[in-house]
């Protein structure tokens, strides 16, 4: 008997370690039996479905908003998000790259040392066959001539969001995925920068073999629809269609559907099969489901469910996570990885002063205000100096520590690009957290030093060593509180206000 893992947020390497080896052959597949959330009310988000993913091949997952895309999408890259229970198998060899839907891309790059940081951190050597990779793969994404523009971000401008859109996939292109996922890759961009992705996504499928692209799409233009190999069409959690878009026509047709002249097939096809709109579908999508099932059999449609049976009996479980073998190339070791995280650190640092500038001067002035009130009182050994220091020991820890919750905002738009870099397996939680310590170091130090140099002389204070020891130790216990409040809180300002209850509890 079969046995089935529920996995619950699971990622690729936990999961994977359950994996039963399970292997019907190259081919790319993922059998869901259902995915629901995990909530009083339960709702079905996926319907039994069984999806091949041929290799070679640019496969567009579509349907009408809230057809369960995205979460098929996320299944596929071992990701499931919060409150979603899943159980089903998912097997697509090779090393994997995803996507997301919105850009997250460091501000202070160029698209050029951008593409070179990754293949540092990717371990590639930037040899000459690398700077020719990142050069061909710029200019075929129209990126050549803005190769030395920064990124830019809230703070400074730089390439517009299509320039931005094609960036993100020529970063996770570089290191040459065998399965490139990407959500909504055409989303904002014109018609002609949708068309260039797209040329670019079935050029790279096609350079090596074993590669194959898995896609989300909303509503792709005719032009875009002819690039398109398979096409996995959901309506409701249901699987409508999935095949080749050339029998796309007969299915449709066969169901009293065909396409009409001079119409995007796309939109056809979504739109008969929308049933949150009656008009323009006269089928329900679990119709839909049982009509492609039928016609599927009366076109010789190659099923593999019989040998999947026959083969779980040998298996002790089923998973729900994506097989991983690198091909190619490997991501960097674990010393390459922290130096190039620490080097990213200091780069926008170095690029951007006003980072670290505007929180000394913040310190700064504390300082001297809280300086100017406790005035010289190191220089006397009363009862009441010895009071007033242990009330000016309270002040500099309180309010020079709360004052780092000034970063939290920045923190918290570095884990949107942390998430996706862990995700895609550039490095481990554990390493970037390990850069992030080192990194905080020196400006911790830097902080430490300016208010040391103020509040000892003002205040006469008889250990300046340990002042500045202690407040040093301080500032970087406040640093790695920040971290760890950031990953708990979806915004900043109710990171900030967390911080501060704990800073309250603690003092």
């Amino acid at each position: 008997m079969t046995n089935e893992i529920c996995v619950e947020n699971s990622s690729p390497s936990e999961a994977g370690k359950n994996s039963p080896g399970f292997l019907l052959d190259n081919r790319g597949h993922a059998i869901i039996q259902q995915v629901v959330t995990n909530d009083k009310v339960t709702k079905t988000i996926l319907r039994p479905m069984d999806i091949a993913f041929p290799d070679g091949k640019l496969t567009a997952i579509m349907g009408p908003s809230g057809c369960g895309k995205s979460t098929l999408l996320d299944l596929l890259t071992g990701s499931i998000a919060g409150g979603l229970v899943a159980r089903g198998e998912v097997f697509l060899p090779g090393k994997n790259a995803y996507v997301p839907q919105g850009d997250r891309l460091h501000g202070f790059y160029t698209c050029h040392s951008y593409m070179r940081h990754y293949a540092r951190l990717s371990g590639m050597k930037l040899d000459e066959a690398t700077n020719q990779r990142i050069d061909d793969i710029l200019e075929d994404l129209g990126l050549a001539a803005h190769k030395d523009t920064r990124v830019g971000d809230m703070f400074l401008s730089g390439l517009s969001g299509g320039q931005k859109r094609r960036l993100s996939v020529a970063l996770e292109a570089l290191s040459n995925p065998q399965n490139l996922f990407l959500d909504e890759p055409t989303s904002g961009l014109d018609a002609e920068s949708a068309y260039q992705v797209m040329k670019y996504l079935h050029k790279y499928v096609q350079e090596s073999p074993g590669r194959r692209i898995i896609l989300t799409i909303h509503q792709p233009s005719s032009f875009i629809w002819q690039m398109l190999d398979n096409v996995v069409l959901l309506s409701k959690g249901f699987l409508v269609y999935q095949g080749s878009t050339k029998k796309m026509e007969s299915f449709f047709e066969s169901c009293g559907f065909p396409t009409p002249d001079e119409y995007n097939p796309a939109d056809h096809y979504v739109t008969v099969t929308n049933d949150d709109f009656k008009a323009s579908s006269k089928q329900d999508p679990e119709s839909w489901a049982s009509n492609f099932q039928t016609w599927s059999q009366n076109q010789n449609y190659t099923r593999r469910s019989s040998s999947i049976k026959s083969s779980r009996k040998n298996s002790t479980r089923s998973i729900l996570v994506m097989e991983q073998n690198p091909i190619e190339t490997k991501r960097g070791d674990v010393f390459n990885q922290i130096i190039e995280l620490v080097r990213r650190y200091f780069t926008n640092i170095l690029l951007n002063p006003g980072i670290i500038g505007v929180r000394v001067v913040m310190y700064a002035m504390l300082a001297l205000i809280i300086g100017a009130l406790f005035w010289k009182i190191g220089d006397v050994s009363t009862y009441t100096s010895i009071q007033s220091r242990i009330a000016l020991a309270f002040f500099c820890a309180a309010f020079f520590v709360f004052m780092s919750v000034a970063v939290m905002p920045f923190i918290l738009i570095e884990r949107g690009i942390v998430e996706k870099e862990v995700r895609n397996g550039y490095y481990h939680p554990a390493i970037y957290q390990l850069a992030q310590a080192i990194n905080s170091i020196p400006g911790c130090a830097l902080l430490a030093l300016v208010t040391t140099l103020i509040i000892v002389p003002m205040t006469g204070f008889r250990e300046p060593y340990l002042y500045f020891l202690t407040m040093l130790l301080a500032l970087m216990n406040a640093e790695a509180l920040n971290q760890l409040v950031s990953y708990m809180v979806p915004h900043f300002i109710i990171g900030i206000a967390l911080v501060a209850g704990v800073r309250i509890l603690n003092n």
